[in-house]
């Protein structure tokens, strides 16, 4: 066949449900979704609820796509490179699958119970342990002597780990989603071969790209021919309601066509084993030899048009060009699969561990690991030593453990634990401090342990057998200590310098200005020898303690007498308005003249103060005496209005009455001001 006619061959498959092989597989649970990227395959359904399909449009769409054309051709080369080459199944080739029912109606337990019973259909059906595969055991020997079916290689998961972020699935869910996608196509869900679920209307079954890539794609099915349950609200159709409209599409997917390729008895599907064919068989003709070109037609392959019923094997051809296209352009899903297919055997399997650390004795760590769910035996392995149904390793030390339980059923649990070593338990026995920097302080400490210790005060240049260390002045110490088996601590221990000396404030003079520094006060030292030096705030030095021009804040001063005694204390300074002194020069500025004729410059009369005030009240009075303002907020702004008009030009006097200073600090002496203001317009 001509590659154009290859091309008109490609035809819209039908969706079937596949199961696993309880036999080959006997763990594993699987799922799948389909996606469509442009409708490659349709699958229809008439009136007289017989298949046809429009393939030869939807295809040749797809192929006049940008770029598509030249991905598919090299997708097809890369199956016939290999053509003929099948080997032995060692493994199999596990394809994830996620489902994703929308805007069905149909609640997330039943959806999660139709996936399942979809993916054991399609397992079946693929690896040949379909209940009605007796049916070609009976009929192949005398219908189609030259033609067997085969075991397929390939198994699908119903993915139940790892899900991408944003659908709600946890670990262990089986990676269904009821109304969270749109379309046949989503990226969050690449590396997943794809079961789109919804209602596709006109009596449509299903359809599927030509082969597809993984990439988010997948196969679309009507939610009445998808799966073998019937619940939430849907029911599944008779004639074809055991899930192989699944199968049908699926092998559309791993890019089999319908045996009667393009149409006509010089068609070809580019599957060997499978007889020419000119058009497809519906209904169901159980025992029938058909022939319209040369052969009988092979009606139970899943890739024709019959009823559910009588599509029952896939040639060994076709298994053959399936696995080929998996291995060849797949490898996506597949990679994927290592880290989403984990068997449902393994969900339940859980592993609790605990641990003790190293005690200061040593040698006494432990880690202890129970499996439950799984299956018995269980193998723990902790760090290459290998224990059967105990997981408990004793008489260890501090460092990293790698922990794995492997149960009967090959799942794995893996765990890496931090074992500590717990410190000695030092006591401080007894603190002598200095007096007066007679460098006469101690330290008395031991080690409330079985084992000897040494200790050192110096970071370990020097090691003693007692933890007593004498002769030391003031000053923050850390005391080290450690036994032969390398158990260590360290303790931080502080000696003072103390002595009767100490401060009293005799006078003190809180902040009264907001623009300069005026506070002060007056230290007197006694219980030392004198004479006593002061220092203010570890800067300023004084023999009389008396210290001025402070700002308002903490203060801290140390004192020393003639023989070395030291006392710090910490005062605080405030603001007092109460009391003005020459020393802070508050005024309240009041402009002369202002000009309110709209070039934004002299306004409004406003009034600025250096210092805190309360108690405002301004007025001001034309030339008859007449008040035109009067407020008593210091923050006024006056625009030279009386009433709603503007005052004339002209010469106004001011009164203004205010006390420096704010609440319980404001002075008891009202302060007032007065002056002339020129209006100008």
């Amino acid at each position: 066949m001509e590659m154009g006619e290859f091309q008109k061959s490609m035809q819209l498959n039908r969706h079937s449900f596949g199961s696993l092989s309880r036999n080959k597989f006997p763990a594993m649970k699987v799922t799948f979704r389909w996606f469509l990227l442009l409708p490659a395959f349709l699958l229809v359904m008439p009136m007289n609820a017989q298949r046809t399909c429009g393939t030869d449009s939807v295809h040749a769409h797809m192929m006049g796509l940008l770029g598509y054309e030249r991905g598919f051709l090299d997708r097809v080369e890369a199956v016939n490179a290999v053509a003929g080459n099948r080997a032995d199944c060692d493994d199999p080739l596990i394809i994830p699958v996620a489902v994703h029912f929308q805007n069905t109606g149909i609640p997330n337990d039943c959806a999660i119970e139709m996936a399942l019973s979809q993916v054991e259909t399609l397992n079946q059906d693929f690896a040949g342990t379909n209940p009605d595969i007796t049916e070609w055991n009976t009929l192949q020997p005398t219908l189609w002597p030259g033609i067997s079916n085969a075991e397929s290689c390939i198994l699908f998961c119903l993915a139940s780990m790892d899900h991408p972020a944003g659908f709600g699935l946890q670990e262990g869910d089986f990676a269904v989603t009821v109304d969270q996608t749109n379309g046949d196509s989503d990226a969050s869900w690449s590396g997943y071969l794809n079961f789109f679920v919804r209602d596709l209307g006109g009596g449509l079954l299903g359809y599927s790209p030509l082969g597809g890539n993984g990439s988010g794609d997948g196969v679309t099915c009507g939610p009445n021919f998808f799966g073998s349950v019937s619940c939430g609200g849907n029911t599944i159709d008779g004639a074809f309601g055991m899930g192989r409209t699944i199968t049908h599409e699926v092998g559309h997917y791993l890019l089999l066509e319908h045996p009667w390729g393009g149409g006509g008895c010089g068609s070809d599907d580019f599957v060997a084993d499978t007889p020419v064919t000119d058009d497809a068989q519906w209904g169901c003709p159980s025992g029938q030899a058909i022939v319209n070109c040369t052969d009988n037609i092979l009606w139970p392959s899943y890739m024709d048009y019959c009823d559910d019923a009588c599509l029952f094997m896939f040639s060994a051809g076709q298994i053959e060009r399936m696995e080929d296209y998996v291995t060849q352009n797949l490898q996506n899903l597949l990679n994927n699969s290592v880290t989403v297919c984990q068997e449902a055997a393994c969900v339940d399997f859980e592993v609790s561990l605990t641990s003790i650390d190293e005690s200061c004795g040593g040698n006494d760590a432990s880690i202890v690991a129970t499996a439950v769910g799984g299956a018995a035996p269980y193998q723990y392995t902790v760090n290459g030593s290998v224990q059967v149904n105990n997981g408990a390793f004793n008489s260890l030390n501090d460092g990293t453990y790698d922990l794995m339980v492997i149960d009967g059923n090959e799942c794995d649990f893996t765990a890496t634990i931090e074992i500590s070593r717990d410190a000695p338990d030092l006591q401080i026995n007894a603190i002598t401090h200095e007096y007066c920097t007679d460098g006469a302080g101690s330290i008395a400490i031991e080690a409330n342990e079985p084992s000897p210790f040494s200790y050192s005060i110096n970071g370990g240049s020097s090691w003693s057998d007692e933890g007593l260390f004498a002769g030391l002045p003031a000053g923050t110490y850390t005391v080290e200590a450690q036994n032969l088996t390398g158990c260590a601590g360290e303790v931080e221990v502080v000696i003072l310098n103390e002595s009767d000396l100490e401060i009293d404030i005799e006078e003190r003079r809180d902040v009264s200005c907001t623009w300069f520094d005026n506070g002060s006060i007056v230290l007197k030292a006694s219980g030392g020898d004198e004479p006593y030096q002061y220092v203010f705030n570890g800067i300023e030095t004084s023999t009389s303690g008396s210290f001025t021009g402070l700002a308002a804040g903490i203060h801290i001063v140390h004192v020393e007498d003639a023989v070395g005694c030291v006392y710090d204390e910490a005062f605080e300074l405030g603001f007092d308005f109460s009391m003005l002194g020459e020393d802070c020069p508050c005024y309240v500025f009041v402009p002369n003249a202002m000009t309110p004729d709209g070039d934004m410059q002299n306004e409004v009369l406003e009034v600025k103060a250096s210092c805190p005030i309360s108690d405002f009240h301004i007025q001001v009075f034309d030339r008859w005496g007449f008040m035109v303002f009067e407020s008593f907020d210091p923050e006024f702004k006056w625009h030279g209005g009386y009433n709603g008009y503007y005052v004339d030009s002209d010469v106004f006097l001011y009164r203004i009455s205010y006390r420096w200073g704010e609440d319980v600090n404001a002075s008891v002496k009202t302060e007032l001001t007065t002056g002339f203001l020129t209006i100008m317009r």
